[in-house]
């Protein structure tokens, strides 16, 4: 999935052509100034400085490196976009590393580091925008002296979806501070910061996949939202709750389930944590390895049960279009818990994804998403020639098809969907296809 540096880099607009630099004096004392409003709009203190620099692209990709480096693995990387590219989220001969640095180079504005206490601001950004940036990225500042966000960050370990809940209540809290400073300096806001206020990458983000942006939209808009206990988008610009930042990062919501349907974190009756899953890689056939493990979410899933021909690039030009995007669908709600194991050998590569969900009737609207097992599943996974039952393949395990079961967990009562999706090189042997359907229980449940 994205990296945290998506997640802390504020989705910004093209700065005015004419614009002049700002030297570095002049930004510690703008910064100076908005740090004070900051502290007073959430009410808060800061523990300690916050260093406040000048970057350009080239301090903004080595600070990219470092920052990826130090959060994330080679092994994860591969997973990621593995796994993508198995369930048709991204092309298959897409460069995901290097088309999400480009979506990041056209709209980074600035970027707090966690690890040094500073705060970057690219060069050619000043005037209301800058302004608009330094308040998002100052309470990010505020919240690590008290919350420690890498701290917290490195307890979700690799796991998709509980780093982008964690990412939500990240950019909820900065994108809640910064609304509120936006709302006080309205009248100060030029039409020309305005102008540039849109349009930043537009043409990139258009020919992108939601895979790319959908996720990093959503935990800054929705973490809004769900900080300030709205239902929907926050369009009121509701002020979240001082208790309620600070509870949130106390004991983060565990699954992005829980950010797109709030109720279940802030409602004590409705609470919803996630059901875990295990699934045991103890007896992989000769040659194939675990290549990684993953839980991906209700916001992920989603993005897999839209239809292909929905799965549309962001229109960053118009309001509506941002404001009036879907995160969720009804195939994907009523998620309980996921696992995926993602196997290897050599370049052949196995994936499988044991779902649960809260009734019947939720797995079967995400089992029919997938794809009647009955027929050529919506999966667009690698095609081959040759790939038929005389040349050793066996139904549903030809890299034409994915796997979808719908099964029950030994327990009797929670309805599970399982996916198993295949690309191989050559044909495998029906004895090699049984030792991949790997067994897999639940909390308190096994089978």
């Amino acid at each position: 999935m994205l990296t945290f540096l998506a997640a802390l880099a504020l989705q910004t607009p093209a700065p005015v052509a004419d614009n002049a630099v700002w030297t570095q004096p002049e930004l510690e004392r703008v910064a100076n100034e908005i740090r004070a409003e900051v502290e007073e709009l959430r009410g808060m203190k800061f523990k300690g400085p916050v260093a406040v620099k000048l970057t350009d692209k080239a301090g903004f990709f080595e600070y990219a490196r470092r920052r990826q480096a130090a959060t994330e693995t080679p092994e994860k990387a591969y997973r990621d976009e593995t796994v993508a590219k198995l369930l048709g989220l991204i092309p298959a001969s897409m460069d995901y590393q290097k088309e999400m640095l480009k979506i990041l180079e056209e709209q980074v504005g600035g970027f707090y580091d966690p690890k040094s206490s500073t705060f970057y601001l690219m060069e050619t950004f000043t005037g209301g925008v800058a302004k608009i940036i330094l308040a998002h990225e100052l309470t990010h500042a505020l919240d690590d002296q008290h919350f420690d966000i890498d701290g917290t960050l490195a307890q979700c370990g690799d796991e998709t979806d509980a780093t982008l809940a964690y990412q939500a209540v990240v950019e909820g809290s900065g994108t809640g501070l910064m609304n509120q400073w936006y709302m006080k300096h309205l009248s100060e806001i030029t039409p020309a910061d305005l102008a540039a206020a849109q349009g930043l990458g537009a043409e990139t983000l258009a020919k992108s996949p939601p895979y790319m942006w959908k996720p990093l939209l959503a935990v800054y808009l929705l973490g809004d939202s769900f900080l300030a206990r709205s239902s929907g988008m926050n369009l009121t610009l509701k002020k979240a709750a001082l208790s309620d930042i600070q509870a949130t990062f106390a004991a983060p919501p565990k699954s992005t389930e829980q950010i797109l349907h709030s109720n279940k974190y802030w409602n004590a009756d409705e609470r919803d944590d996630p059901i875990r899953i295990t699934i045991d890689t103890s007896a992989l056939p000769e040659g194939w390895q675990v290549a990684g493990v993953d839980t991906l979410g209700e916001l992920y899933l989603a993005l897999l049960t839209t239809p292909p021909k929905k799965r549309k690039g962001l229109d960053v030009t118009s309001a509506l279009a941002v404001m009036g995007v879907n995160y969720t669908n009804a195939a994907a709600e009523g998620w309980g818990g996921d696992r995926c194991v993602l196997l290897r050998n050599g370049d052949d590569t196995m994936l499988q994804l044991v779902t649960a969900w809260d009734t019947a009737k939720d797995a079967d609207e995400f089992a029919a998403a997938l794809g009647d097992p009955a027929r050529p599943s919506s999966i667009p996974v690698f095609k081959g020639s040759g790939r038929d039952a005389e040349s050793g393949w066996i139904r549903g395990a030809s890299a034409t098809q994915a796997v979808v079961t719908r099964e029950l967990a030994a327990d009797g009562q929670t309805p599970l969907v399982v996916l198993r999706v295949f690309s191989l090189q050559a044909p495998a042997t029906e004895k090699v296809i049984e030792q991949l359907k790997l067994p897999y229980s639940l909390a308190g449940d096994a089978r």
